[in-house]
């Protein structure tokens, strides 16, 4: 059969309710990899380096063949791009700038475990960007990562018909904004039109929270949402105590992480987060005292299996003594599923729940508010 370019997509056909420029990227990719094992070969390195490590399977040797096939039909699926081995199979979903789901993705998990016998076979997903990736997938890459390795290989690769049709297919990439991205991305220009409004629409969502009765071990009053310090959101403060931050609780999100000192974190997602504050005057203090020696280890150990992710700003060279400890949760992975600002609202409301019962868990929160309270006593009266 010729499998000349060409042909290949002379074979393609868009299909009604889908965007054809997945499915047209999607055959120029598979043929790129059938026609050369030196970047079929680097592409499954990158894939498998992007796999937790207890969901890595071994890849062809040299001596196995790879099969890419294309828009595979299974019992109530259909998958983008297939690559198999005599020991493995990888089933890779497609998207450029359409949404997602988590059950499209674990109908692959299931197919991945019943269709594939004698071969490990794992689900992958390739978009846009990290904010179409889903935790239901094996593992996640975007399509500037694919545009990198096919320069990087372009660089080595000495056969001239091969150069070409990487630099083709690079061209093709960046010119659907699908290469790392400039100063002004694609998709800034794309979503600006929605995003402009997300400030507005949290505030609105946030709101009623403020007065929410928190499930605190002691009383807490409760700050208006505020936009201060690149962040939006709203302030939780111990009650009766002579420092406002003994430490207060922050419930937000950051839009500017320049004044927290975070602009390198997360620049690819918005972050619902939590962040323990601590007035100025007890910077020299609070880091020494037991109780928050306890809470960052409690944090350390209960987070990774908890759906929240712990920082700690003490970690860098240069911590931000203001705002120390992070509780930080994916504010799309939050809201997914929602249709009503109510059930966003719920959402968010189950969300730092959770994140309250990490930091109250062993009574670890009042025994650094209580001895934080004290010190911050003890300076007062001095």
């Amino acid at each position: 059969m010729d499998d000349s370019l060409l042909v290949s997509l002379r074979r393609y056909r868009p299909r009604e309710g889908r965007d054809s420029l997945e499915d047209y990227i999607t055959e120029i990719f598979a043929w790129l990899l059938r026609n050369s094992r030196e970047v079929a070969d680097a592409f499954l390195d990158k894939v498998m380096a992007r796999l937790p490590e207890a969901n890595r399977i071994e890849l062809p040797n040299a001596d196995q063949d790879v099969t890419w096939d294309t828009q595979t039909s299974y019992p109530g699926a259909r998958l983008d791009m297939l690559a198999q081995w005599p020991g493995g199979a990888l089933l890779f979903e497609h998207k450029v700038h359409a949404p997602l789901s988590a059950e499209q993705i674990n109908k692959y998990r299931d197919l991945a475990a019943s269709e594939f016998p004698g071969r490990a076979a794992r689900v992958i997903v390739i978009s846009a960007n990290t904010g179409q990736h889903r935790p239901e997938a094996h593992g996640c890459l975007c399509w500037e990562d694919v545009y990198q390795l096919l320069q990087a290989k372009h660089e080595t690769l000495t056969a001239p018909t091969e150069q070409f049709h990487i630099a083709s297919f690079l061209a093709l990439l960046k010119h659907e904004g699908l290469h790392p991205a400039a100063p002004i991305s694609h998709q800034a220009v794309a979503f600006y039109p929605v995003a402009w409004q997300f400030p507005e629409q949290l505030e609105n969502v946030l709101t009623p929270l403020v007065h929410e009765a928190w499930p605190l071990v002691e009383r807490y009053d409760g700050r208006g949402i505020s936009s201060s310090w690149g962040r939006l959101g709203f302030e939780l403060i111990p009650a009766g105590g002579p420092l406002d931050w003994m430490p207060g609780l922050f419930v937000g999100v950051i839009l500017d992480g320049r004044d927290h000192r975070v602009d390198k974190r997360h620049t690819d997602q918005m972050m619902l987060s939590v962040i323990l504050d601590f007035s100025f005057e007890l910077h020299d203090i609070y880091p020494g005292l037991p109780s928050y020696r306890r809470l960052v280890q409690q944090l350390e150990e209960l987070t990774p299996h908890k759906g929240w992710h712990f920082y700690n700003h003490f970690e860098t060279s240069s911590p931000n003594r203001h705002h120390p400890l992070y509780l930080e949760t994916p504010l799309l992975e939050v809201l997914r599923g929602t249709t009503t600002m109510e059930e966003q609202r719920d959402e968010i409301r189950h969300a730092v729940r959770d994140a309250i019962d990490l930091l109250q868990r062993n009574n670890a929160l009042k025994a650094l508010t209580d001895e934080v309270r004290h010190q911050a006593t003890l300076l007062t009266n001095a």
